[in-house]
């Protein structure tokens, strides 16, 4: 009955309560573990639309959003159950304590952030070679690039637990860093030369996945440094920027997975026309 009173009273709560920036927080919380869930029933509906060298990226698209919704639907709960109500105390008496309950709820909640990185990023590098891996042999680079990541996020996660220690928390995040550059290196070289001689939707594909890799996941490092750099930065702001980045990072890879191998399987059956097949961008 406590935990059931405790839900009510926080979905009642509103900007007035606690200020604008948690809010938008919560919303986007929400919006990411809507959207992941969404994009996951799709994936797993599409499986048998896309040609057939492409169904295990796509499987490997619904997983990865499958399991991103399962930990932002806990991230939402936690941050609405707990941070809300307890800025909306501290407003309700002053606001005197804002920043240190934004930063408490941040690094707890940024742990099971990494839970979910652990899990998903090595699924979202290994979906790059498969993505042009028709008739080659892609085990070993796929492992190097799940090496790699799982190097990159542990050594991250175990740096934010020193973030009171500014020095300590930014030589992992260095530490972090090379792991980074190893699946730059790999999705820059190896993965690179084999999407020359691959179909013009595989190439398509690698290409934009690529980017993603390079663009999108840019912001976490950013997110990483700000603590130890600028103490009283808000961070629901990071919380944000991290909501939003993640469904861009997650989602728009396995589109570009699914509208590759559509394009494919129609190109290749011209005869069995798939209804609203568009022309993939130069």
């Amino acid at each position: 009955m406590e935990h059931t009173t405790i839900a009510f009273v926080t979905s009642l709560i509103n900007a007035t309560d606690v200020g604008i920036l948690p809010m938008i927080v919560n919303f986007t919380f929400f919006v990411a573990y809507i959207s992941m869930g969404a994009a996951f029933v799709f994936f797993l509906a599409q499986r048998n639309n896309v040609a057939p060298e492409y169904r295990t990226a796509l499987v490997l698209s619904a997983l990865i959003v499958g399991i991103a919704a399962f930990h932002y639907f806990y991230m939402k709960t936690l941050y609405a159950e707990t941070t809300l109500p307890l800025l909306a105390e501290d407003l309700a008496k002053g606001g005197a304590n804002y920043l240190e309950i934004t930063k408490k709820s941040f690094f707890g909640i940024i742990n099971y952030r990494y839970m979910d990185w652990l899990i998903t990023t090595p699924l979202l590098v290994a979906k790059i070679p498969l993505a042009v891996a028709a008739g080659r042999k892609v085990g070993g680079v796929i492992t190097a690039l799940i090496i790699a990541d799982v190097f990159m996020i542990v050594t991250g996660f175990i740096g934010e637990q020193y973030v009171a220690v500014p020095s300590t928390h930014l030589l992992w995040g260095a530490i972090s860093t090379i792991g980074y550059l190893g699946i730059v290196y790999i999705i820059f070289t190896t993965v690179r030369n084999m999407a020359k001689d691959a179909e013009p939707e595989e190439q398509w594909a690698y290409k934009v996945m690529a980017i993603f890799i390079v663009t999108g996941w840019g912001i976490y490092p950013i997110g990483y440094m700000i603590p130890a750099i600028f103490p009283q930065f808000d961070l629901n702001i990071v919380h944000i920027v991290y909501n939003i980045g993640d469904q861009v990072n997650k989602i728009a890879p396995g589109i570009v997975v699914y509208m590759a191998g559509r394009q494919l399987l129609e190109r290749r059956s011209p005869a069995k026309e798939i209804a609203g097949a568009q022309p993939l961008p130069a």
